[in-house]
């Protein structure tokens, strides 16, 4: 299992105004935009949505080899926080998934998912279906997509070796399912990610096939467009996992159709990931949004060094748009870096005692616990018990936090 460090410079977020917190350095665009797991799997984790398409005859097909006992792994709570194992706000046994989920319970619901999906009737493919894909994002959110790669093998290799029946399995497979699937077969891939890059153009060729065939229909058309788009920023991501920066920049500039400040936002990421400011700067002067805009000034400010105005700038946004745990975040990092660490340490106790814990506050946390006194342990473990003490939310990668997110 990826194990995050506990040593090291505190972590800085790099979008103070996006919808889902990460806890990045610098991160990638793949950690952070809209085609990732992360931020799509907490908005679509409760169901999967609906095909917004006409109803067709679908084939009867026979999905008892997902079915196997063997393929999925039982849980585990080694490196699961004690004090969240002890708090009252654990759910009961027997809680219905979907309650599971709403709140944040996303090992409880992993489990939940792998049981009901054994008991149900093997040419039952809508609920098997559903129910892998919240299994396997489930597992992703618990930082285990090494385990939902090897869970979902039977299937992808079902569908990559074009056996008998695949043809009828894919028709029945959820457009949500079978881009986990793609995302799932780079895990731990040997081929630097090319056959994932593979698999989303042949989703590409695909999707322009749907389009063709629903002329004429304007809801089918905007359904496989917005797909055709988002698959173009998902080849994008997988090319700066690749390492394919430059590559990556040629790519996003073949995307015509797509917003134009969202393709300003991620060569601005991406150009601040290869050290290049200047370059950043001049994408950040083509984006329209003003908000984020300004919050990626901010963060460029931070790549230069200069964190005594970023500190102040952050403290403004963090006025601005209160309650907002990720700009509370880099304002206490900013603070930490100009010497003021009993002020980075009280704004990120407040940020910890209002608002959801993500990773890369309960971290800075941690840290500065560390840096302040001999007691840290004693801190980080109370740290703990407040943050399992909250009312379970989904939000951050679920209410559930472990060991390492309080370097203990």
């Amino acid at each position: 299992m990826p194990r995050r460090s506990t040593v090291g410079p505190l972590e800085v977020a790099d979008d103070p105004l996006a919808g889902a917190a990460t806890s990045p350095s610098v991160a990638a665009p793949s950690e952070l935009t809209p085609p990732t797991i992360s931020a799509e799997v907490q908005q679509a984790i409760s169901s999967l949505p609906a095909q917004a398409l006409a109803p067709r005859p679908m084939p009867n097909v026979d999905l008892a080899f997902l079915q196997d006992p063997n393929i999925y792994h039982s849980g585990s709570t080694e490196d699961v926080a004690p004090a969240f194992l002890a708090s009252e706000q654990q759910s009961p046994p027997g809680t219905p998934l979907p309650d599971l989920l709403q709140h944040g319970h996303f090992r409880r619901a992993a489990d939940t998912a792998a049981t009901d999906l054994l008991q149900c009737t093997p040419n039952d493919a809508e609920s098997i279906f559903q129910l892998l894909y919240t299994r396997l994002a489930c597992l992703i959110l618990l930082s285990r997509p090494d385990l939902a790669a090897q869970e979902a093998a039977p299937l992808s290799d079902l569908l990559a070796r074009n056996l008998p029946g695949a043809k009828d399995v894919v028709q029945v497979i959820p457009w949500e399912l079978r881009l986990l699937l793609v995302r799932l077969q780079s895990i731990g891939a040997t081929d630097g990610g090319r056959r994932g890059i593979m698999a989303l153009y042949g989703l590409g060729v695909e999707v322009r096939a749907h389009l063709k065939q629903a002329t004429g229909d304007e809801a089918r058309r905007a359904v496989w467009a917005t797909r055709l788009r988002d698959l173009g920023l998902r080849v994008a991501d997988a090319l700066v996992e690749m390492g394919e920066l430059e590559t990556a920049q040629r790519h996003l500039d073949t995307l015509t159709d797509v917003d134009a400040d969202e393709i300003a936002y991620r060569k601005a990421l991406l150009r601040v990931r290869v050290g290049d400011v200047t370059g950043a700067r001049g994408c950040v002067g083509m984006m329209r949004d003003e908000g984020r805009k300004a919050a990626f000034d901010v963060l460029l400010q931070v790549a230069d060094g200069d964190f005594s105005d970023a500190a102040d700038n952050w403290q403004e946004l963090a006025e601005q748009r209160s309650g907002h745990a990720l700009v509370a975040n880099n304002v206490a990092v900013c603070l930490l870096y100009t010497g003021h660490i009993d002020t980075s340490r009280r704004v990120l106790e407040e940020a910890s005692a209002k608002l959801p814990g993500f990773p890369a506050l309960l971290f800075n946390l941690s840290t500065i616990y560390e840096l302040c006194t001999e007691r840290a342990a004693d801190l980080k473990t109370s740290l703990a018990h407040t943050m399992a003490a909250k009312t379970p939310q989904p939000d951050s990668g679920g209410w559930e936090k472990t060991t390492l997110d309080f370097k203990l």
